[in-house]
Formats: C-alpha cells, sequence, structure tokens
C-alpha cells in the first residue's frame, strides 16, 4: 500500500505543481482522459479481483466443511470480516464522499479557483477523517 501511495505521488507532483494557468493545471485534454481510463480500469479490475477472492474463499471453505474440518478451524484459515468491519468501512467512505461534495460546493461559491479551494478541500477532507476517528472512537468503549 505505502508504495502505491508513494509511486501516485511522484506521479501527481508534476500535474500540481504545474507553474502554468490555471485552466491548465492537468495538461493536454488527451492526458485527462488517459488519466481517467486508467482509474476507471483500476477501480473495475479491484472490483472483479473482490468478487472472484470471496467466491474462491465460498469453494474453500465448502471444501474444507466436506473433509470435515472443524468450523473453528474455517473461520480461523479464512478470517471472514464482521459485519462491524463492514458496517466501519461504509461509514468511513460516506463521510468521506459526503466531504468532498461539501467541499466542491463550497469552492463553487467561492470562483475563481484558487489556492484557496485547495485549503477547502483539505479541511473538508480532513474534517471528514477526524469525524471517522470520533466514530471509531465512539463505537469501541460500547
Amino acid at each position: 500500500m505505502k508504495k502505491i501511495i508513494t509511486i501516485t505521488s511522484i506521479i501527481a507532483i508534476p500535474f500540481v505543481s504545474n507553474a502554468q494557468s490555471l485552466t491548465r493545471l492537468i495538461g493536454d485534454e488527451g492526458v485527462s482522459r488517459g488519466l481517467l481510463v486508467v482509474l476507471i480500469m483500476y477501480l473495475v479490475g479491484i472490483f472483479v479481483l473482490n468478487i472472484i477472492k470471496t467466491i474462491q474463499d465460498q469453494k474453500l471453505k465448502l471444501k474444507m466443511m466436506e473433509k470435515g474440518v472443524s468450523e473453528k478451524v474455517i473461520e480461523q484459515f479464512l478470517q471472514p470480516t464482521t459485519p462491524t468491519d463492514a458496517k466501519q468501512q461504509s461509514i468511513k467512505w460516506f463521510l468521506i464522499l459526503a466531504a468532498i461534495g461539501l467541499g466542491l460546493t463550497i469552492v463553487n461559491f467561492t470562483l475563481p479557483v484558487g489556492i484557496h479551494s485547495v485549503a477547502i478541500m483539505s479541511a473538508s477532507i480532513s474534517l471528514s477523517f477526524l469525524g471517522y476517528y470520533y466514530f471509531i472512537k465512539r463505537s469501541g468503549n460500547q
């Protein structure tokens, strides 16, 4: 995961630090479309891999049950995600996407786009992570 973040940051730095006008922040329209295509392919690939993993885990679980392996060993081997993990992930992504939407709305009302727009987006995303932290902290105490 750290390698992916590092590589993404290295690739994004030239686009962010571009000293040209703000209208050409990313560059040519073809570059924007290419990046969008790569992002969509990545998301579709992750989706397909998660489906394949789920199906293979289920097949493995059924074969282990046919062989007579105890339920405890099967659960330890496959380590299924608990419903609370899924709930927490859903809450996290809801907060992040809601903050991005709110930040973009505020940026739209404070045109023209400038450095303050980056500050607004950073603050809104940071506040969403802060809200998620307090949600996890509160739900962990109960």
